[in-house]
């Protein structure tokens, strides 16, 4: 009882001091106006100095922090284990990888050893390169990493080839190779000596004497006629990678180093007109490619969006000079935002520069509400000042309450892991308030310097508006209860509908696929030996990776896990004895001479022609229609259609020998580089290597390569959930974005209940009636739960770019609820509420604020254009919520106050 005495008392006393401040700030927004009205001049020259200054500083201080790892919160878990790897290897972060493959391997090593070597002589654009596989110890014990069996049948097809080897490494030249074609065609005619892969040479010599009378490129691959088939040891596309200097101050920090990649691409004839095929992918590629369309994409959606504004601004406000000062208005607040968030927070991130979205769309609301209201009081026969002093008076409070909430729908974020987006709540929540203060100020002093003139038309005429409140408040006015049952139906069936929605935390989703970088990466993603997803494990030491590879690799999920160790060769002792034997038949040093292609002798003529004649017989003797019979007449019938047309010219012979004999030189080098081999332990490994594998302290890495696509989310998350079981420490991309995705998600539905609280708690003492506030919220429940079940009905994912559909969602529901409330508890019944002009402010408002967001659907952009579907979805729902479910709850569950027979001034 004696509790119970206690809140009789305190309860009234709360109301009492609520409802006093209430009056409180309505006097002072009245004042404020009022003073903007009495001292326009002076306000309006203020207002416009500030901006100036503001532009002047935003201008000298304007930059974007582009580093897409400042996005989450460096205390959540993950985040601390990937800085820890990051330190430790520093080199996978942030790269450039230019895929390379030629039409043979000896074209393919030539542009990666020249590509490497021309990155390495500009370190202004470039950190770093490495190039997997590279360099003189993989030349030289490559074949270690062989298997036995291979190794032995790379012995016998080198003893196989032995006579080719000793004398083209003597003669490598047009002529040494046409003898040695002619001796061995002579043994076959005279004794049936047959030498292994003589019908493959024969092939070859013939596509380049065809590319040279065809002008077309081609060189003769030693690698893969030469028995010993070191093509075979390694893959066929090799890989450069490439740490390029970032400006992380610059929209897109790789732009520099990208043009200058592309430029030396061009220069040094890297293409496919030249035989080689080039893709390049990697981080910093695809965050510029994003950042292209983006810029792009956003260029072409404010050219349509400022269209389009202004023709609905035009049509809804029925005068140019509110159309201007709205548009002024918008603008003053975008570079007092501005100026605001870089004094106070700093650079912009990826995220927060979306406020200006959001600020556009609440913007320009608070102003067409201003205006419309203004508009009307004009119409009703007040003058200037009195229309200012009503306007104020009628919806100041509704004005100030709706950016308000709006303003918290935002500040919710600020206590989220989220760090991208508290820095779009911080800049978003204030840009509402300046955005109300510009509509308090700015918007009454440019209306009092240039005012409307009063009309003598009928007080009430809106006929370009008069079609609007017919179809919504008949239907509404006279049909509450099936409106609002046939919402309740629809509700019960989003339900399940909303709780199967999925969220999209891979970027690579939101990223042209047409573009080169997505199209690489994903060709890529398809192989587990190249996979680029891949998880890593900093361990003590190398002893416990080589525990943890070992367990890792017993995961199904897990197509190999590397380590340092994983680069010593197994069965070196039995490989290396094989060698040794065949260095006996073969010398190495023989083959390692520098021996470069002279000029062609002056006999080759004759000597190409000889080989004609040992050609044709030997298709006599074995039969023009058996495999040698065949290659040999195609060869003999080509060398005497080039030698009757280029025979006499020496540039034409010294370039069919360039096609025959080029690659020769640098073949026998790498097969006596083979035949070289030593063993390899981990002290002889490469310091590049050893660098990517083990820290100065002794640290060292283990590398984990899926077995499936991860293209798939599911496969993803599935890849990193086995993973981390065995390892929790694991770090990479593949855990960034599973973890960073939840820890996303799980921030903006934190965000979103504590704005619910809030704007639930604001709007109780601004109110101070649960009935008004459950009206309030109902229709904005309504809305979340129809644009989520839409969005899976309509096969949109939530993703890192559109989940900021549902704070703007929030603020501009509540903005819109209020005004229509307001303006009810002021004492317009609803079926007169529906025929004033804030319903009509409230669907022009959302009208413009849709096209902007229309606007951004047409990107080719996907993650602009599902932020821009994302955005006019939940702005359509919010608007029939408000225009229709609203309306509904009114007249069902409450009774207006005129209904009453408590009438009241519209106007107050």
């Amino acid at each position: 009882m004696a509790s119970r005495r206690v809140l009789l008392v305190i309860l009234p006393s709360v109301d009492r001091f609520l409802q006093h401040t209430g009056v409180r700030i309505s006097q002072a927004l009245a004042a404020l106006v009022d003073l903007a009205v009495r001292r326009a001049a002076w306000m309006f020259a203020t207002i416009l100095l500030v901006t100036l200054l503001a532009l002047i500083y935003a201008v000298g201080h304007f930059s974007i922090d582009t580093d897409t790892s400042h996005a989450l919160s460096r205390d959540l878990p993950f985040q601390q284990r990937e800085m820890a790897y990051q330190k430790a290897f520093p080199q996978d972060k942030n790269t450039i990888v230019v895929v390379l493959q030629g039409d043979n391997r000896n074209l393919t090593d030539l542009a990666v050893d020249r590509l490497s070597a021309w990155v390495r002589t500009r370190p202004q654009a470039f950190r770093d390169v490495y190039v997997p596989g590279g360099g003189a110890f993989f030349q030289r014990n490559g074949i270690l990493y062989l298997s036995r069996k291979e190794v032995r049948n790379f012995a016998n097809r080198v003893t196989d080839a032995q006579p080719f080897i000793a004398r083209l490494s003597t003669d490598p030249s047009l002529n040494g190779l046409s003898d040695i074609l002619s001796m061995a065609i002579g043994q076959r005619l005279t004794n049936g000596m047959h030498l292994s892969g003589l019908t493959d040479i024969f092939s070859a010599v013939d596509q380049a004497v065809m590319a040279q009378m065809q002008n077309k490129p081609y060189e003769i691959p030693w690698n893969d006629l030469m028995g010993g088939s070191l093509a075979k040891m390694g893959p066929a596309q090799r890989f450069v990678i490439i740490q390029p200097t970032l400006d992380y101050q610059s929209l897109e920090p790789a732009a520099a180093a990208l043009r200058t990649l592309r430029s030396g691409l061009t220069a040094l004839h890297l293409d496919a007109a030249h035989g080689l095929r080039v893709g390049v992918t990697g981080g910093a590629v695809l965050d510029a490619e994003q950042m292209k369309t983006v810029s792009q994409g956003a260029t072409i959606s404010l050219v349509l969006t400022l269209g389009l504004e202004i023709v609905l601004l035009v049509i809804a406000l029925r005068s140019l000079r509110l159309v201007f000062g709205v548009l002024a208005g918008l603008i003053v607040g975008m570079i007092l935002s501005t100026a605001w968030a870089l004094f106070f927070i700093g650079p912009f991130n990826l995220i927060s520069v979306a406020f200006a979205i959001l600020f556009i769309g609440l913007g320009v609301d608070f102003g067409i509400q201003y205006c419309l209201r203004y508009r009307e009081e004009l119409f009703n026969g007040a003058a200037h000042r009195q229309a200012m002093h009503r306007v104020t008076r009628g919806m100041g409070g509704a004005l100030s309450l709706a950016a308000l909430a709006a303003a918290l729908s935002f500040y919710a974020f600020v206590p989220t892991s989220y760090a991208g987006i508290v820095d779009l709540g911080l800049i978003s929540g204030t840009s509402m308030l300046i955005a109300l203060l510009l509509t308090l100020t700015f918007l009454p002093a440019f209306l009092t310097l240039w005012p409307m003139a009063l009309t003598a038309a009928k007080p009430t005429s809106y006929p370009h508006l008069r079609y609007i409140p017919t179809l919504v408040r008949h239907p509404i006015h006279r049909y509450a209860y099936f409106v609002l049952g046939g919402v309740l139906l629809l509700a019960l069936a989003a339900i399940p509908v909303a709780l199967r929605t999925s969220f999209d935390f891979n970027p690579l989703h939101m990223i042209d696929h047409h573009s080169e970088g997505v199209q690489v990466f994903e060709k890529l993603l398809a192989d587990p030996q190249t996979a680029p997803y891949r998880m890593e494990v900093l361990t003590p030491d190398v002893a416990s990776a080589q525990a943890l590879a070992a367990r890792v690799e017993a995961l199904p999920t897990v197509a190999r896990a590397l380590t340092v160790s994983s680069y010593i060769p197994a069965h070196q002792s039995e490989k290396l004895a094989v060698l040794q034997n065949l260095q006996i038949l073969v010398p190495p040093f023989s083959l390692l001479m520098p021996v470069g292609l002279q000029p062609p002798a002056p006999d080759t003529t004759a000597h190409l022609a000889e080989l004609v004649k040992k050609l044709l017989a030997l298709a006599q003797k074995e039969g023009q229609h058996t495999r040698d019979g065949e290659a040999a007449v195609a060869l003999a019938r080509h060398l005497e259609q080039f030698l009757a047309k280029s025979g006499a010219d020496p540039a034409a012979i010294a370039a069919l020998q360039q096609r025959v004999m080029g690659t020769l030189p640098g073949e026998l080098r790498r097969l006596g580089m083979a035949l070289s081999a030593a063993p390899v332990t981990l002290q002889n490994l490469p310091q590049s290597l050893r660098a990517r594998y083990l820290t100065a302290s002794g640290a060292a890495r283990v590398e984990i390569f899926p077995r499936a696509n991860l293209s798939s989310n599911q496969a993803m998350t599935t890849f990193v959930r086995s993973v981390l079981k065995v390892a929790p420490n694991a770090v990479g991309t593949p855990v960034m974005l599973v973890e960073g995705g939840e820890a996303v998600l799980g921030a903006f539905q934190e965000a979103t209940f504590i704005a619910l609280a809030a704007i639930s708690l604001l709007l109780l003492l601004a109110l101070r009636r649960y009935r008004d506030v459950a009206i309030i919220m109902i229709p904005l429940l309504l809305a979340a739960l129809f644009t989520v079940a839409a969005m899976r009905l309509l096969g949109l994912s939530f993703n890192l770019g559109n989940i900021i559909a549902l704070p703007l969602l929030i603020g501009l529901g509540v903005a819109f609820a209020i005004y229509l409330v307001m303006r009810w508890r002021n004492g317009v019944d609803v079926a007169h509420l529906l025929a004033t002009s804030t319903p009509m402010a409230v669907f022009f408002s959302g009208l413009t604020t849709l096209s902007a967001f229309g606007s951004m659907a047409i990107s080719r952009d996907p993650g602009m254009a599902s932020l821009g579907e994302a955005l006019s979805l939940a702005l359509a729902i919010v608007l029939l919520c408000i225009l229709i479910v609203l309306p509904a709850l009114l007249l069902l569950f409450t009774a207006s106050p005129r209904e009453d027979g408590i009438a009241q001034d519209e106007g107050s």
